[in-house]
């Protein structure tokens, strides 16, 4: 676990440097008459992730040196099913907007995971599996003006509002 703690701390703190090394090639500094650079904002949030993942790496290093690596596994016994249970349906649900759409996707995603994984009365599931995704398209596509993804079908799918 130790291990694969330190490997996700320097994975995030490569991606923080790449992240600041861009920002200063865009321009970090504040200049008086014109404000902020494009790499402002970016280069601070970059410096965050370095400290934070800093501390967790000299952390991990010295519990390792002073523990040794133990030997308890990244998943334990029968822990692999709750994570499938959340990613299968998450990554078909990802596949399912770029083919009815997000709305849709949304619709089954969460009619499948409240009914099968959550255990919920169908009465409940219906509801929320209807109601988020047109709060949604209210939302964002009538309200906002923000049309969210339609996939290849979804035109033809439109709600009639």
């Amino acid at each position: 676990m130790r291990k694969a703690n330190l490997g996700v701390a320097i994975f995030l703190f490569l991606i923080g440097a790449i992240v600041m090394f861009d920002a200063v090639r865009l321009g970090w500094r504040w200049d008086p008459g014109f404000g902020p650079g494009a790499g402002y904002l970016p280069f601070y949030l970059a410096l965050g992730i370095l400290i934070g993942t800093s501390v967790i790496i000299i952390k991990q290093v010295r519990q390792l040196v002073k523990e040794g690596a133990g030997d308890k596994p990244l998943i334990e016994e029968g822990g692999l099913k709750p994570i499938l249970w959340v990613l299968v349906p998450s990554a078909v649900m990802v596949v399912l907007v770029s083919v009815v759409g997000l709305h849709f996707a949304a619709f089954l995603f969460l009619l499948f995971y409240m009914r099968v994984v959550g255990k919920i009365g169908w009465l409940e599931c219906i509801l929320v599996s209807v109601l988020i995704p047109v709060a949604m398209y209210i939302t964002f596509d009538r309200l906002f003006l923000i049309p969210l993804p339609d996939g290849m079908i979804g035109p033809y799918l439109k709600l009639p509002f």
